[in-house]
């Protein structure tokens, strides 16, 4: 057979195929999708009644992490924190300056015959003269001390380390007290910052170094939230924060240590042997006070508005994120005891002049500079700006202005009631012999 015959019979053979195929597999698929009305309905067979019954859920305990609860207001163990570190604090100052200012005293000869022809009390000058000459004595003593110490090392390591000592060692003993006491809080406050810059110690910084108003935590903790209304004070997370409030603190704080260090008037005096307790206490009663102040400010007036956000039942987001939106964020930094230090140079020292950072040749007069920056967060609080705490800053202002009335006054109060109560001691485990 040619090549033509086998393709015609190839095709005729082909044809026959389709045409007898297709038309089963056609039929077969209309009747499948084509709606028959009457066909039975197929039969329902009853499964039962559903019966509902009651099963004990155990409710598993609070673990003390943050819930998505609505919080409640934070108010009364707040207070009592302040009042028991800030109190605390100031009497623990007061205390001490008595102890040293006595120690300083009975080692110049006070109340000895020998001292009577120039007074049975010696001045303050001449004791804080006194320490300074005993600092130098024992910082000589460490100098020879640490260069033995360090006689195992070549001179080209051993020189510059006890050089540099002795450096520090001049510093401290030749720079006014009124700005050493100042200065000696900026390592502090960069080993903070130098914390927050460790990726393994965030957690830590955030929980222990960072001030949250509203807490969303079991009741246990909130014992343990109040810890950051101190912590968060000395606590910086950038560094422009960092540096414009050491400026600050450098500048404001040696003025204000130079008010609290003069005797209030009206007032019989007491000696003191040193005045660097009182200017801490002050500063940490400000922070507490500044910090105290915004948290107060957060639960009382911002907080009822979140939870009438939380209680709304069209609400989408968590209750963190409508604090964020609300501004009920963390706040943290010593501005809040810097602005006291402010208002209180201010009153003390109105005819002073300021100059401001960025524009260093521009000075004017401190009140005019307080009033402005006492205004800016007046707005910023009615507008609900959120850069800074102006709460916080608000609060250290008037307890600045408050100090200014009162401090050295309440300071000196404490030193004479703690005096009183010691020579009531003496008094009974001493008692005089008939």
């Amino acid at each position: 057979m040619s090549f033509l015959g086998m393709r015609s019979l190839f095709a005729s053979s082909s044809r026959s195929i389709c045409r007898q195929t297709p038309l089963p597999l056609k039929s077969q698929r209309l009747t499948h999708h084509r709606w028959n009305s009457s066909a039975p309905e197929p039969t329902r067979h009853p499964i039962g009644r559903i019966t509902p019954k009651r099963i004990a859920v155990r409710i598993p305990r609070s673990t003390g992490q943050e819930s998505q609860g609505i919080p409640s207001a934070s108010i009364w163990r707040p207070i009592v924190f302040c009042l028991a570190l800030g109190g605390g604090g100031y009497v623990f100052a007061a205390w001490y300056t008595n102890k040293d200012t006595e120690y300083w005293s009975a080692r110049l000869g006070a109340g000895k015959w020998w001292a009577r022809g120039r007074g049975s009390q010696p001045s303050d000058r001449e004791m804080v003269r006194a320490k300074v000459l005993d600092g130098a004595k024992h910082a000589q003593q460490s100098a020879n001390s640490l260069a033995k110490n360090l006689s195992f090392l070549p001179n080209a390591l051993s020189t510059p380390i006890v050089r540099l000592y002795v450096l520090a060692e001049e510093y401290v003993l030749n720079t006014p007290p009124a700005q050493l006491a100042p200065t000696l809080l900026l390592p502090y406050l960069g080993g903070v910052f130098i914390a927050w810059r460790l990726r393994r110690l965030e957690p830590f910084m955030r929980k222990w170094f960072l001030h949250r108003p509203v807490v969303f935590s079991a009741p246990r903790q909130k014992w343990q939230e109040t810890v950051t209304l101190f912590t968060s004070t000395v606590s910086h997370q950038s560094f422009p924060h960092l540096a414009f409030n050491s400026i600050a603190l450098c500048s404001f704080g040696a003025a204000a240590f130079s008010y609290l260090a003069s005797p209030p008037p009206d007032t019989p005096r007491i000696a003191s042997s040193t005045h660097t307790p009182h200017f801490y206490a002050f500063l940490l009663t400000a922070g507490l006070a500044s910090s105290l102040a915004s948290h107060l400010w957060t639960n009382l007036v911002r907080l009822p508005r979140l939870v009438r956000l939380l209680n709304n039942p069209a609400r989408l987001s968590s209750p963190q994120a409508l604090a964020a939106q609300q501004g009920v964020m963390p706040s943290l930094g010593a501005s809040g005891a810097i602005y006291a230090a402010l208002t209180l140079t201010a009153c003390a020292f109105p005819d002073t002049s300021v100059g401001l950072i960025f524009i260093p040749f521009f000075s004017l007069p401190i009140g005019l500079g307080v009033a402005g920056m006492v205004t800016f967060d007046i707005i910023g609080l009615i507008r609900g700006w959120r850069a800074f705490d102006h709460v916080a800053h608000l609060g250290g202002a008037i307890f600045g202005v408050l100090y200014y009335q009162y401090g050295r006054q309440a300071w000196y109060w404490v030193r004479r009631k703690l005096q009183g109560l010691e020579s009531e001691s003496e008094a009974v485990s001493h008692p005089p012999r008939l």
